[in-house]
């Protein structure tokens, strides 16, 4: 078992290549500056129950664990990414922390909601899905609580009005509703930040 600063460090060692790796197979994971917000604002909650919703590789999921020190439920239905991910934390020291789900977020998103609660919800999955977690997870969210939302202005198409090309209408519309649900100034108060691809940061009222 390593120390926190000793996680850190192996983390900040590995993260580099892992990260560039990720990126020549376009397997889909947090930007730079989508990163320094979400650590930004898990620090400065002081969260200590996450849900991720879309793991990927798991290259976000080690950033919370080791900035935080908190513990990361994170689900992914993609086997080969979620092995690369626990071989990744394994190897950083920080397995012990993070509890993985390999199933589809739609079954998934709700048990774990209705068995827990949570101060802190990533969702960076399915983007046509994001109202749908935002509805099961929102009854375990704690008041306080934040929600954080990667990729909400989908390739730039959300932003605005304009009717979207049709290979692209569902995931546009569902995630436009998403942003609406979110401005319900009764239920949160959002910030939506236009940092690369869009980050929505959502503290439950």
């Amino acid at each position: 078992m390593y120390s926190p600063e000793e996680c850190a460090k192996r983390l900040g060692k590995l993260s580099p290549a892992y990260e560039a790796k990720a990126r020549e197979d376009f397997i889909p994971i947090i930007r730079p500056e989508s990163l320094k917000l979400l650590l930004s604002a898990a620090k400065k909650t002081g969260c200590r129950r996450f849900l991720e919703i879309g793991t990927a590789i798991g290259f976000s999921t080690a950033w919370l664990a080791v900035e935080t020190g908190a513990h990361v439920d994170t689900v992914e239905k993609d086997a080969e990414r979620l092995a690369k991910a626990r071989a990744f934390w394994k190897e950083i020291g920080i397995e012990d922390r993070i509890t993985s789900r390999l199933g589809d977020a739609d079954e998934l998103v709700p048990e774990l909601a209705r068995d827990n609660k949570y101060d802190f919800v990533f969702i960076d999955a399915a983007k046509s899905r994001y109202s749908d977690y935002l509805d099961a997870v929102y009854p375990s969210l704690e008041k306080g609580g934040i929600v954080f939302a990667d990729n909400v202005y989908y390739l730039g198409l959300v932003k605005g009005d304009a009717y979207p090309p049709h290979k692209h209408r569902t995931i546009v519309n569902n995630m436009r509703a998403f942003l609406k649900k979110i401005n319900d100034k009764e239920k949160f108060d959002t910030t939506v930040y236009d940092t690369e691809d869009g980050t929505a940061v959502c503290v439950k009222l």
